[in-house]
């Protein structure tokens, strides 16, 4: 359903290069969430100098009424709960739910720090009606990249531009 190449840049000390602490499933109109995974691989070595993932172990069994706040992160959760930095070597890869709460710290190195992000969904997945709910922002904001990029008006739905994105792995496309 979404595939991204990360290049953390180096921090200029301001700490740009930290992705604050989130759920993944905050951005994605279609569950159920225990049907969607993402799997997170190094392309290069990845420690804490250089912004490895954080995550809150458990965490995806216990928010599953969290409320999340746009790109900003979780708004809510414990940060005294226990946190986790997953070192890894180039090519080693990590599965997790979009409800585990995770982030990245900055990259303190000269050098960026290189990854693959990709997120998988079940054919039995469907989309939600975001009308109403904490993700109705990110709706808007991405039926309003989508315009300006394709020209598109207010003829394409939030579900259009995941259906556009996402690509048949195996099998018969049914609802995604």
């Amino acid at each position: 359903m979404h595939t991204m190449l990360i290049n953390k840049p180096p921090d200029a000390g301001k700490m740009t290069s930290r992705h604050p602490m989130h759920q993944d499933l905050h951005y994605f109109p279609f569950r159920p969430a225990d049907k969607i995974v993402c799997s997170w691989t190094a392309m290069e070595k990845v420690d804490r100098q250089n912004g490895c993932l954080v995550v809150l172990p458990g965490t995806h069994t216990e928010w599953e009424g969290g409320v999340n706040k746009m790109y900003h992160g979780v708004r809510g959760y414990d940060p005294q709960h226990p946190r986790v930095h997953l070192e890894m070597e180039k090519g080693d890869t990590v599965f997790f739910h979009p409800l585990l709460i995770h982030g990245s710290g900055m990259n303190q190195t000269q050098g960026f720090r290189k990854a693959i992000s990709c997120h998988y969904a079940s054919a039995d997945c469907f989309y939600i009606d975001v009308k109403g709910t904490t993700q109705e922002n990110i709706e808007q904001e991405v039926k309003d990249i989508a315009n300006r990029k394709y020209k598109l008006g207010n003829d394409i739905t939030f579900q259009d531009t995941w259906a556009f994105r996402g690509r048949l792995v195996q099998g018969e496309r049914t609802s995604l």
